[in-house]
């Protein structure tokens, strides 16, 4: 797997961790909707820094591990379930 295809498929499995369409990321972002369908596919050659900084922010995560192909994502769902949790406490 390239790294476009890592960033695409990372970003794509934190929006569903996280509720989110590609839509609301665009809406939270100063990157075009069209800009995320475009890294989402995996077949993106390049992205800005701010875009990937922005996208990162609004995902509740590091930049780096959106290109990391070992990246779990299942532990930052439950993470994010516990944190609300506790915010009621």
């Amino acid at each position: 797997m390239n790294l476009s295809e890592v960033f695409a498929r990372n970003v794509k499995l934190r929006l569903a961790a996280v509720n989110l369409t590609k839509t609301d990321l665009a809406n939270m972002t100063n990157v075009s909707r069209n800009t995320i369908t475009n890294l989402t596919s995996g077949k993106s050659k390049m992205a800005r820094f701010e875009s990937i900084d922005e996208i990162a922010r609004a995902l509740k995560c590091e930049p780096q591990q959106l290109f990391d192909e070992n990246t779990n994502w299942a532990i930052y769902k439950w993470a994010n379930k516990y944190q609300r949790g506790r915010k009621n406490d």
